[in-house]
């Protein structure tokens, strides 16, 4: 089990990708630094908790009418049970649903999962060739990889949630939670990587429920993402920024941000 800390530095100077990776049972730590965009990263959790494979969970796929051709299809292809390369996404939103495509292309023929907190989005998952579900509170069905991106926003027990979905893991595979670099406590406008200080736990709800949430991950033997400011061309805080025209703010600060498409080419 690990952490893994994935940012891009930006400053008026220039920018550069930095990929930051820890093992979490050793003291040491390792700086990579990508040019393009064609890198790949294989991860193996080191350690796999036991009580993630006597605990199970209840899958169930919703899907509206209006695709029930497509909805009968993906159901008769995962009647078989589940793959050795089979993906259950937590969270299939953008960021989600790239995953799933750069998945498919690496493993032709696997089914994905995607679980919601409503079913409002279920057609357009059905037309990406994934499978949906609403949000379960039991399982009956295990999957060897397992990615968590849903937010914390719009969840009343956010490590709860992140422990239900461990229990969805069969500890074969990787089992991936993205969090947040603001988990980090550094505020002088310094380089700060994945042996910095974290923000103690009582300062701040946004980051307490993201550290209680890597708490439970690193359990289980999964591993942590700490994901920078994600963004694309029409998302992101780039948006706000721009949007308020003149900026009050120090010319040399350092914005950190990461394209959506970069952690979802790692091969997990």
């Amino acid at each position: 089990m690990g952490t893994i800390s994935c940012t891009n530095t930006v400053s008026l100077n220039g920018a550069c990708t930095r990929f930051f990776a820890a093992d979490s049972l050793s003291s040491k730590a390792s700086s990579v630094f990508f040019n393009n965009r064609t890198w790949k990263l294989k991860l193996r959790p080191l350690v796999a908790s036991s009580s993630s494979s006597s605990m199970a969970t209840n899958f169930q796929v919703t899907a509206s009418s209006s695709i029930g051709a497509v909805k009968e299809e993906q159901k008769g292809a995962s009647s078989g049970g589940v793959g050795e390369n089979d993906l259950l996404i937590v969270g299939p939103g953008v960021l989600g649903r790239l995953v799933a495509e750069q998945w498919r292309q690496e493993h032709p023929g696997c089914q994905i999962y995607g679980q919601t907190m409503t079913a409002d989005h279920h057609d357009e998952l059905i037309n990406m060739g994934i499978t949906p579900s609403l949000k379960w509170t039991e399982a009956t069905q295990k999957f060897p990889y397992v990615i968590f991106c849903a937010p914390p926003s719009r969840s009343l027990d956010y490590p709860g949630d992140v422990r239900l979905a461990a229990l969805s893991w069969n500890g074969e595979g990787s089992f991936l939670f993205t969090s947040s670099s603001a988990i980090y406590d550094c505020s002088d406008n310094g380089a700060c990587d994945e042996d910095g200080p974290v923000v103690p736990i009582g300062r701040s709800p946004r980051t307490d429920v993201l550290l209680k949430a890597e708490k439970v991950i690193l359990e289980f033997g999964g591993c942590v993402l700490r994901l920078a400011g994600l963004y694309k061309a029409d998302r992101g805080a780039h948006v706000y920024w721009l949007q308020k025209g003149t900026v009050d703010s120090r010319p040399d600060h350092i914005l950190n941000l990461i394209h959506y498409e970069l952690p979802s080419r790692l091969q997990f």
